[in-house]
């Protein structure tokens, strides 16, 4: 059974987002005293009841009914909150209590009179008790006894969920399915991201127009890939600083960034007719920095190519040629071309983002990222400074998603940012880190004496990886496993290795 889905109405500037970011229980939607924010559907999906049981039902935050849009695309809200209201199992009519009855609201009622879907009216803005008393003329938009709220105030909302459990459908089903993953679509406006989107759910889930700047809200659209759920979230398009003319504009471009900070793969939107941009550096500067994978779309390439089905043209190669120049410090980093309008490669895309977010979710023994790490720093030694030799114990995986390696040292000061990108290109280029950023901490490794009871474990240790035949090189190893090479009495034992921290601890406190 598919997820209830109650929708959000009414007249323009009556705390519709509001309300939807106080129900949804975090800040979704754009909010903003300027009436006609919202245009594209917004959705977020809440729960009623604890753990136990859990009922859940999708809400949907929608444009201002009567909206006169300042870029001409009223007929689009419209056609918008036309789609939601007829896909809604419960439509809540808001209304600002604050204000006198209006022929918008009226009208609002007018349309909702022929819909058989059952619907709650809501006074919002009543942020204390004294002021219920206003709502007695809404009575005369037919719909019942409303149920006065404050978005702002926290007043009431345990009655309204109340009241939306009591007109859902009592067959319910069970948690949503987490999506398997999150996908960002970023980039400059009127790159065709939206278009991308709709594409994905096979509907017109956003409006997509020829005005740059079209949406605004980041908007989570879920879809179904061979039988898998994902989740695309749709940014609305980054303006340079210069270009950030009021509030919504900010609103736009912070939420953009929170969505590059939420997704699994992000994928930055690239328009090859207008070449490659100082935004758009800034952009990946922004996605490298959150250690996201990425893949460099560029979309409309049917404008680029006389013969969209000739494969054998050069533009394609060149223009990637173009991208690695640009992105230097991201070459690494997979180049896709689609035609989002004609859904030309936007499977292939998905495919490649798979890829990507199991690269990010894997796990290197430790054994192996030594292993790695000794022939690398064997075929290039790091360089002597301030007369101290860098030496670098081991390393261990610590994380993933971004997969994150730790390296412990002699002094974090011996390594510069050149020998760790030395490193960092040699773990991509061996481990199944092909396409993906890897974080890479450097860690001085503190000296401790050991206690007589350590000291005895470690000598037995050291005896039985000497003299009992182990094989180091094949074992998986935990957080306190090093490298090294000491001479204990004289004796070499530099085909030991891998030892345990116990005996790093022993060998130098013998060595002192």
């Amino acid at each position: 059974m598919a997820l209830p889905k109650v929708v959000i109405v009414g007249r323009p500037n009556v705390g519709k987002s509001s309300l939807f970011n106080w129900m949804a229980g975090r800040r979704i939607a754009i909010v903003d005293d300027v009436a006609g924010v919202t245009r594209d559907r917004v959705g977020a999906l809440v729960q009623l009841g604890d753990d136990d049981h859990a009922r859940f039902f999708e809400l949907i935050d929608t444009g201002g009914i009567g909206m006169v849009d300042r870029d001409d695309l009223s007929e689009d809200v419209e056609r918008q909150i036309d789609t939601a209201m007829n896909e809604a199992d419960l439509i809540l009519f808001v209304v600002d209590i604050r204000e006198e009855l209006m022929p918008l609201d009226q009208e609002v009622a007018q349309r909702l009179r022929y819909l058989k879907t059952p619907v709650i009216l809501v006074m919002n803005k009543a942020d204390y008790p004294g002021i219920d008393d206003r709502g007695g003329e809404f009575y005369k938009l037919g719909r019942g006894k409303p149920v006065a709220v404050s978005a702002q105030q926290n007043r009431n909302k345990k009655q309204l969920l109340k009241l939306i459990q009591e007109l859902l459908p009592w067959e319910q089903p069970d948690r949503p399915a987490e999506a398997v993953m999150k996908v960002a679509c970023v980039g400059r406006p009127n790159t065709g991201k939206s278009t991308f989107i709709n594409m994905l759910a096979h509907a017109e889930r956003m409006i997509v127009s020829e005005r740059p700047g079209t949406t605004r809200d980041s908007v989570d659209v879920h879809f179904e890939l061979d039988d898998l759920p994902f989740l695309a979230i749709d940014t609305a398009g980054v303006k340079r600083k210069a270009k950030i003319n009021d509030n919504l504009d900010f609103y736009s471009v912070h939420r953009a960034e929170r969505s590059i900070r939420r997704a699994d793969v992000v994928l930055l939107f690239l328009d090859p007719t207008q070449g490659i941009t100082r935004l758009d550096k800034q952009l990946a500067d922004y996605i490298a920095k959150e250690y996201k994978p990425c893949i460099f779309v560029v979309n409309k390439w049917d404008l680029m190519v006389a013969d969209v089905n000739d494969e054998s043209q050069g533009n394609m190669g060149k223009f990637a040629h173009v991208v690695q120049h640009a992105f230097r410090n991201m070459s690494y980093m997979p180049l896709a071309f689609i035609t989002a309008k004609t859904g030309r490669n936007v499977k292939a895309l998905l495919n490649l983002s798979q890829s990507l977010f199991k690269q990010a979710n894997r796990r290197i023994s430790t054994g192996s990222l030594n292993r790695i790490l000794r022939e690398a720093v064997a075929a290039h030694p790091p360089a002597t400074r301030d007369n101290r030799s860098p030496r670098i114990y081991y390393a261990t995986q610590v994380g993933s998603a971004p997969p994150t390696i730790v390296l412990f040292v002699n002094s974090t000061r011996l390594f510069d940012a050149t020998y760790q990108r030395y490193l960092l290109n040699v773990f991509r280029e061996k481990l199944p880190f092909r396409d993906i950023p890897i974080k890479l901490y450097m860690r001085a490794r503190t000296q401790t004496a050991p206690d007589e009871r350590g000291a005895a474990r470690a000598e037995r240790r050291l005896g039985e990886g000497v003299a009992g035949g182990d094989d180091w090189d094949e074992m998986d190893y935990d957080f306190t496993d090093e490298m090294a090479t000491p001479n204990v009495g004289g004796r070499d034992v530099e085909d030991v290795r891998y030892i345990n921290r116990e005996v790093n601890e022993l060998l130098s406190d013998l060595d002192s």
